[in-house]
């Protein structure tokens, strides 16, 4: 049996099937539930906790073997993880046969059917579509986004994007101080997202974007994080209020700064962070509580950032 994830998060514990089957579907969607032997014992546990409003991480088990058949899942994207067993997922026509190696990836477009094997317990992550989508789409392209169903997690790719995943988890489980900040939450989630469309396949990675924006456009955006750096923005705002996809902003931003709109986002918010050190009573401000003003809640990781980018530690300057 695998380590019990989310213990704190718990959302139900029951032997009924009936029971089961209403949890999971007021958390992902409506399905069928059924124990796939007559003799069989329903254990399920689920835990669940949010990174933020578009991404939820979840910890399911059944115990004996059981059938789900959910059709589409239409408004979200799920990332089956196996922790311990195996899982005989079909999505579209293709079948995964979901192991410690393999994970599964249901697309909301493609009908899904799987079978959970005896023991089987799974990480899920669960990722809003339109969030996805916004990200995904070149232009106005309507075209749904489809990811290739098996991820295999030996790849390079897949391995850092699971790790990303797995730092959330241990920051919830530790307390969840990151994501109590909106501004961290949000980026973290953001990151996630754009994570998985760079890691797997699917049938927007590779699609040519058809034109790529001027500097007056990446300027506005910047114009934008100066205004409200301490605004939780999200990718796909930043896309709508210039006119152009989160992927075409994306490019130009590449093009233009050599970084991404949310890493621009993230040096702003480090140039504030410095100024509040600079100005403030080192009696009565702590840098925790300056980097938590701009959404750094991993200290260690702030100080390096920041004394790279300043050649000394923000205590240092706090000091001064």
């Amino acid at each position: 049996m695998a380590r019990t994830l989310l213990a704190e998060h718990r959302r139900i514990a029951t032997g009924d099937l009936e029971q089961a089957r209403d949890e999971v579907a007021s958390r992902f969607c409506g399905h069928r539930l059924e124990l796939t032997r007559r003799d069989g014992q329903l254990d399920m546990l689920h835990n669940a906790a949010s990174i933020g409003d578009r991404v939820t991480l979840n910890y399911l088990r059944y115990g004996d073997e059981v059938r789900i058949t959910p059709g589409r899942f239409d408004d979200f994207f799920l990332v089956q993880v196996p922790l311990a067993g195996t899982a005989r997922v079909k999505v579209g026509d293709r079948v995964v046969a979901s192991s410690r190696g393999r994970a599964s990836i249901g697309s909301p477009t493609e009908p899904v059917d799987m079978i959970w094997g005896d023991g089987c317990e799974q990480l899920l992550v669960y990722l809003e579509r339109r969030s996805v989508e916004e990200m995904a789409t070149a232009g106005d392209d309507p075209t749904p986004v489809v990811f290739d169903p098996m991820m295999d997690l030996d790849a390079p790719s897949a391995r850092a994007w699971l790790r990303l995943v797995h730092l959330a988890l241990d920051d919830i489980e530790a307390g969840g101080a990151l994501f109590q900040s909106p501004l961290a939450a949000t980026h973290f989630e953001q990151t996630l997202i754009s994570g998985l469309l760079a890691a797997q396949p699917n049938n927007h990675r590779d699609v040519a974007v058809p034109h790529t924006p001027g500097r007056r456009t990446v300027h506005a955006v910047v114009d934008l994080i100066e205004a409200e750096p301490e605004r939780a923005w999200r990718l796909a705002e930043f896309a709508a209020h210039v006119g152009v996809s989160a992927r075409t902003l994306q490019e130009a931003f590449q093009s233009e700064l050599g970084m991404s709109p949310l890493e621009r986002l993230r040096r702003t918010r480090m140039e504030r962070a410095r100024h509040d050190l600079i100005t403030a009573d080192p009696a009565r401000t702590s840098v925790t509580d300056i980097a938590a003003r701009w959404g750094f809640f991993h200290l260690g990781r702030f100080a390096q950032t920041y004394r790279a980018m300043y050649q000394e530690l923000p205590s240092q300057t706090l000091s001064e």
